[in-house]
């Protein structure tokens, strides 16, 4: 009982209230407006071009990708909603992680090993590793021989998945406007935006 009253005590004394004020409203009003900040923006791929300083000498200038803005802008409100969902539309999660998978099967690269004589096929196939993954624009991959294409032989190539990378994020610009639509939906169906609803 002691220990209780010399923690009030301390927090008196200290001026902290146990009832902070926490607005989701708030919270979700500032959030949306940053995925429509990022949505009304031209959603175009993200690339390094260099300036040069006075002394003639070139640096790197890195323009962001739109698309990923805005994806993780819409992602960053489902986290902020993540209790509002599990109540009221416990689907909507799982829906939008199936719809991601879907397209990141799409487009993932099947990291190649090696290409070697199959017998019962009798032809050439690849050797893959098991990892599937998305690469970094410009990353060396596995790919067939230009020349003998049929062949046992690879070649690597720089950027050759860039295409398909591309391909992914656009994709995933309209996932991403699905997801804010269901979230917007959300929000309307729990009347944020009308009033002073706090918790």
């Amino acid at each position: 009982m002691k220990n209780e009253e010399n923690n009030e005590e301390l927090l008196e004394e200290s001026e902290y209230s146990k009832k902070t004020e926490f607005s989701k409203a708030v919270l979700s009003s500032s959030q949306v407006e940053r995925c429509l900040i990022s949505r009304s923006k031209d959603m175009r791929p993200g690339y390094t071009t260099f300036i040069l300083d006075n002394l003639g000498q070139a640096h790197p200038k890195i323009v962001s990708d739109t698309r990923k803005e805005f994806i993780s802008s819409v992602e960053a409100l489902k986290n902020l909603l993540a209790p509002e969902i599990k109540m009221n539309k416990d689907s909507l999660e799982k829906n939008y992680k199936e719809k991601k998978q879907k397209v990141f099967d799409k487009y993932a690269y099947k990291e190649r090993v090696a290409k070697v004589y199959d017998s019962k096929k009798e032809k050439n196939v690849w050797v893959f590793s098991g990892i599937k993954y998305l690469p970094q624009k410009g990353e060396i991959i596995l790919i067939d021989s230009r020349q003998y294409p049929q062949s046992s032989k690879v070649e690597t190539s720089q950027g050759g998945w860039d295409n398909l990378v591309n391909a992914y994020w656009d994709e995933m610009v309209d996932v991403a406007d699905e997801l804010f639509q269901e979230l917007n939906n959300l929000i309307h169906q729990l009347e944020y935006f009308k009033g002073g609803t706090s918790f």
